[in-house]
Order: structure tokens, then C-alpha cells, then sequence
């Protein structure tokens, strides 16, 4: 009895000598690699978390600058495709398309300078600009492409009077007189024009389908304040602003526009 219980114990012993040498090697074995191991695993949850997407404004499809700070600068082509095919390719919203040269030629008759003042304030549904963050020069070779494009012939001038032919053209709507000039309170302006932020940027540098309002006149500001206060249709945003508009006294039109215009 006393040889049985002790040859019982050693096998026990080695046993558990066994199962812990086992533990030991399998041990070993998972801290053999911990920087790869560790690796993997940080590699398994970057790849659980990674966004599946993110939101894209205008302003983001433009190029990116080069590393002296100035904007790469896009051929006409690339604006039209970019801003203005989606409506002139379609004809969407009742727009003219792009090689009808009957309507073209009637446009062009206008004056060139015409047609760009339209593309830049906005006509019919287009909004200024075509919705997009666009410099008066990348509008007008976007309309001269367009233009172009139809079977018209334009004399665009040089590239470097596009800016002194905009400020010399007329405007093709009657402006208010001078004596009637806009004097409102950029300070007050500044406080009103928080509700504006969300759309159009706090520089006011536009966002989206909401145009820039950066660059412009405090008279140009004033009268489509007005014709928004009005009930006019401007635009496609019109839906979006008129009822923002219609809180609006006089006083605060003169002077969101003084504001609007230090932008």
C-alpha cells in the first residue's frame, strides 16, 4: 500500500512538472514577437476606426495651393466641368446649353462684359458664380470658354486688363445714385451677420452651393437684401433666404452691407 501511494505521488509530481513546462514554452512562445504582435493588433483597431468618408465643400475641389501660398491656377476648361456643366451640359433649371449657337450669339450681342457681369451677380436660377468660390478672372474664362464652345468668336483682350475691363464696364442695371449711397454700421453689421456664418463662411468666403460675398459693394448687398425682403426670386437659394431677409429692417440691411463689404 505505502509503494502504491508513493509511486502515485511521483507520477503526480512529474505530472505537474509537465503541465508547467508546457505553460512555460507556450508563454515563451506569445512574447517571442511583442513589437509585431503589438503592431498587428494597433494596425486591427486603426483599421475598425478609419472613416468611411468626409464632408467635401467647394472650396475643396479647388487645386492644391503650391508651397509659396499662391493658388495653382485651373484652366478654363477645368472651371466649366467643375461649376458650370452640371446645368450648361443638361440644360438643368432652364439653362442654355453649351453649343447651342443661336442662343450664344444672342448672349454675345450683349457685350461680353455683359454676359460675365451676369455669370458673376447671377441670372434666372444661376446663382452668383455658379455657387462656387470663383475670382471675377475665373468666371470670365469659364464664359469665354463657354462661349467659345458654341461656335462663337470672342475678343477677350489680354488676360492682364480682365480685372481694370471689369471695373470699367458698366453695369447693365441701373444703379443708385450716388447721394443715395448705403452708410450703415459695420460694428452692428458684425453682430447680425453671425446668422450668415454657417452658409457663407465668416469671411464670408462662401460655402458649398452659397456664394462668396467677400468682394462685394455695400450697394450690391443692399439691393439683393431688398429684392430677397421683396418676395423676388433671385435665385435657388432664394427659398433659403427670403425668409432671413424678411426679419430684416432697413437699418440692418445698411448695415450687414457695411460689414459684408470690409470682408
Amino acid at each position: 500500500m505505502t509503494r502504491f501511494v508513493v509511486v502515485l505521488s511521483v507520477l503526480v509530481l512529474l505530472a505537474a512538472v509537465f503541465f508547467l513546462a508546457a505553460r512555460l514554452v507556450s508563454v515563451a512562445q506569445r512574447t517571442a514577437l511583442p513589437d509585431d504582435l503589438a503592431a498587428a493588433a494597433q494596425a486591427r483597431v486603426e483599421e475598425r476606426i478609419r472613416p468611411i468618408g468626409r464632408v467635401a465643400t467647394a472650396d475643396d475641389v479647388e487645386e492644391d495651393a503650391p508651397e509659396n501660398g499662391e493658388p495653382a491656377r485651373r484652366s478654363a476648361s477645368d472651371i466649366y466641368r467643375a461649376v458650370c456643366a452640371a446645368c450648361h451640359d443638361t440644360g438643368a433649371a432652364e439653362a442654355p446649353l453649351k453649343g447651342d449657337e443661336g442662343i450664344w450669339a444672342d448672349r454675345l450681342g450683349q457685350g461680353l462684359d455683359t454676359v460675365v457681369q451676369h455669370a458673376i451677380e447671377g441670372i434666372g436660377a444661376m446663382p452668383a458664380r455658379g455657387g462656387a468660390s470663383l475670382s471675377d478672372e475665373e468666371v470670365r474664362a469659364a464664359v469665354v470658354y463657354l462661349l467659345e464652345e458654341s461656335g462663337q468668336t470672342v475678343d477677350n483682350g489680354a488676360p492682364e486688363a480682365v480685372a481694370e475691363a471689369d471695373a470699367e464696364a458698366e453695369p447693365d442695371v441701373p444703379a443708385e445714385p450716388e447721394a443715395e449711397a448705403v452708410a450703415g454700421d459695420p460694428t452692428a453689421g458684425q453682430a447680425k451677420f453671425a446668422t450668415c456664418i454657417a452658409c457663407h463662411g465668416a469671411q464670408g468666403q462662401g460655402m458649398g452651393i452659397f456664394p462668396k460675398l467677400a468682394g462685394h459693394t455695400a450697394e450690391e448687398i443692399v439691393d439683393l437684401l431688398t429684392r430677397y425682403r421683396a418676395g423676388e426670386t433671385v435665385g435657388p437659394n432664394t427659398p433659403l433666404m427670403a425668409p432671413q431677409a424678411v426679419t430684416l429692417s432697413d437699418e440692418d440691411i445698411a448695415n450687414l452691407a457695411a460689414y459684408i463689404e470690409t470682408l
